[in-house]
């Protein structure tokens, strides 16, 4: 008979042994496990009793973990559940049992008075079944070319006044948009952030970050990845003082020559970076998002998701305000 419960303690190796294998999202199962292994153990928030798993016997069958974060929405702060590790063996599926994880994982964040939940999914009609919307995301995509700058350099989270000076940087630009988590906590910049950076246990992927000084002072910052078989560079993190533009330009331009050499490469970024270069814009449609305190409609700005994540009803592409930037990804 299948047992529905959290994680226990002594299920913790078990676990991560379930999720590599259900996703191998690598076809390396090594790499997956220490993904899934990173996002335990860096995140300062971890809590077994928000795991929640099916046990036939003594196997995982399925799983799924509600990741305790707050977002910025609207001007302010609100909690929210991140659902992540969604994974049922597939002996197993079309079972009902992860609709009854889910289900739990509702109950514990209402319990917890987690304001909201996100998710990233390809199969909507299974979430919008339990209170979860999608919400359309708006990308960027131009071809830049490279240039160095002497005022850019490598990122160093273990000083501790770049650290300082990043994180008040992150807080000041990511918190006029909607739905970046918010980053208040030191050892998930240590931990979790300056794993993600470098993205070293990725087969075939190197990541690499960057400060924009003048002055002695950090004016900007940006954290990319790249497939070591494409030319594609991919934005995870971005903070600016003042306007973005010239910053962003700067930072970008240097990535593409430090990872690319003197050849031009494509670059994908969030829509509300803003900056002067030719772009194509690109719209993903795996966010899901769920409001789980009802009595917030009072007080908030707008009277659906989409429209209060993104800022209004006609802000799409350049005018969103929606904002979840990847290395927060869970």
């Amino acid at each position: 008979m299948i047992q529905f419960r959290t994680l226990l303690s002594s299920e913790l190796e078990n676990w991560f042994d379930h999720v590599a294998l259900v996703f191998d999202q690598y076809r390396d199962l090594e790499a997956s496990r220490q993904y899934f292994m990173n996002h335990w153990y860096n995140d300062p928030w971890r809590d077994r009793h928000s795991v929640f798993v099916a046990v036939d016997g003594d196997e995982i069958v399925s799983t799924v973990r509600v990741f305790q974060r707050s977002i910025y929405l609207a001007g302010n702060q609100y909690t929210m559940g991140g659902i992540g590790e969604v994974s049922t063996k597939e002996a197993y599926r079309r079972q009902g049992i992860s609709g009854k994880l889910l289900q739990m994982a509702i109950e514990h964040m209402e319990a917890e008075r987690l304001d909201f939940s996100m998710l990233g999914t390809g199969t909507h009609r299974h979430y919008a079944r339990y209170g979860w919307e999608q919400v359309d995301e708006y990308w960027q995509k131009a071809v830049v070319s490279p240039r160095k700058n002497s005022k850019v350099k490598l990122i160093n989270l273990q000083e501790p006044s770049e650290l300082r000076q990043i994180g008040e940087l992150y807080h000041e630009y990511s918190s006029q948009f909607n739905g970046a988590i918010v980053r208040d906590h030191f050892d998930y910049w240590r931990d979790w952030i300056m794993t993600e950076v470098l993205r070293g246990w990725i087969p075939n992927q190197v990541g690499r970050g960057w400060v924009l000084e003048e002055k002695g002072e950090i004016i900007a910052y940006l954290i990319v990845a790249k497939g070591l078989n494409d030319d594609l560079i991919r934005v995870q993190d971005f903070a600016c003082r003042g306007d973005a533009g010239p910053s962003f330009r700067k930072l970008i331009r240097h990535a593409v020559a430090s990872l690319c050499g003197d050849e031009p490469a494509e670059a994908v970024f969030p829509a509300v970076i803003a900056s002067d270069f030719p772009v194509e814009w690109n719209v993903g449609h795996s966010l899901m998002i769920r409001i789980n305190n009802q009595d917030l409609w009072g007080e908030l700005p707008e009277e659906n998701l989409s429209d209060l994540f993104h800022g209004g009803k006609d802000a799409t592409y350049g005018a969103s305000k929606l904002l979840r930037w990847s290395i927060d990804g869970f």
